[in-house]
């Protein structure tokens, strides 16, 4: 058994809005114009979710799964990993965003949806891409992949398989598969919603609240 939190929903919340009660991200809390959570708050938030999840389980997970849309700043991994690893055997700080990377096959149809490409250090898959059983390409344009990577060493194939299997788990969609995993577009819709709230309240955490 595994979780997967999104980290991208504390830094949606903005620097006003309360990702944690009790706690804020300020407004110069940023590097390379990206926000960012020091240790001690990113410690909080992965204690935080272990909590809510040994109450409602029953048990702690036995790996935690940590996704962002950007890269993770030292702080961040010393903080995430110091709370996960104190409880959890095994955790995992997987990162991925956009690129302008494209990829042309020869022939009429696209780069296929699932595709991994690794170029040296850099890793790249297609979310996005012709879809055999469609036998089409469900898009617009180029397919365009999304650049994947882990904060320390990890299997990148088998993260991509898990990433590539996420994006067909929105089930409030009727499209079948998403570019992003339900971890970052759930996570991201989240993160509107939370803009909205005022300083003194706490978001809930049911889901239900959010769909």
């Amino acid at each position: 058994m595994s979780h997967v939190l999104s980290a991208c929903t504390v830094c949606r919340a903005r620097e006003r809005r309360q990702w944690r009660e009790g706690s804020l991200v300020p407004h110069d809390q940023r590097r390379d114009r990206q926000p960012y959570l020091t240790d001690a708050q990113a410690a909080s938030l992965m204690t935080d979710v272990l909590d809510k999840y040994e109450a409602l389980a029953g048990m702690l997970p036995t790996r935690v799964v940590v996704h962002k849309t950007s890269t993770y700043q030292p702080e961040e991994e010393k903080g995430f990993r110091s709370a996960a690893e104190a409880r959890v055997p095994a955790c995992d700080l997987v990162w991925m965003r956009s690129t302008a990377f494209r990829l042309i096959r020869k022939g009429m149809q696209e780069p296929w949806r699932g595709t991994l490409c690794t170029i040296g250090d850099e890793s790249y898959l297609f979310t996005m891409g012709y879809v055999s059983w469609w036998d089409e390409y469900p898009g617009p344009h180029i397919p365009a992949p999304l650049e994947i990577g882990s904060c320390g060493p990890t299997d990148i194939r088998e993260r991509a398989r898990e990433l590539l299997a996420l994006t067909k788990m929105n089930w409030n969609s009727s499209e079948g598969l998403g570019r992003y995993p339900i971890t970052i577009s759930f996570a991201r819709k989240v993160g509107m919603l939370m803009t909205e709230l005022s300083d003194n309240q706490t978001p809930n955490p049911s889901y239900r609240f959010y769909m």
